[in-house]
């Protein structure tokens, strides 16, 4: 039997991964933008705090790797931006 993914299994692996600075999970920190499942390929769009931030190869591959390990995935993908300033 397929495992369906969901997005709250996916939010739910997200939880795990903290911003090193912020020390906040990305989800609470609203850096999750856009989900997309289909079938076993989950593609994100995340918005970091600034264009020049250390971390941001380190989170993405926290993402990737947080993400992979959700029953059913097989392909992640992620996008980032970086929040506008107002």
């Amino acid at each position: 039997m397929v495992t369906r993914i969901t997005e709250a299994m996916v939010y739910d692996a997200l939880r795990k991964v903290i911003d090193p600075e912020l020390r906040h999970n990305i989800v609470d920190l609203g850096f999750v933008q856009e989900m997309d499942i289909v079938d076993d390929y989950v593609h994100l769009d995340i918005q970091l705090t600034t264009p020049y931030c250390p971390y941001a190869e380190n989170i993405v591959a926290q993402i990737k790797r947080a993400v992979e390990g959700v029953p059913g995935v097989k392909r992640v993908e992620v996008e980032r931006a970086c929040m506008k300033e107002d």
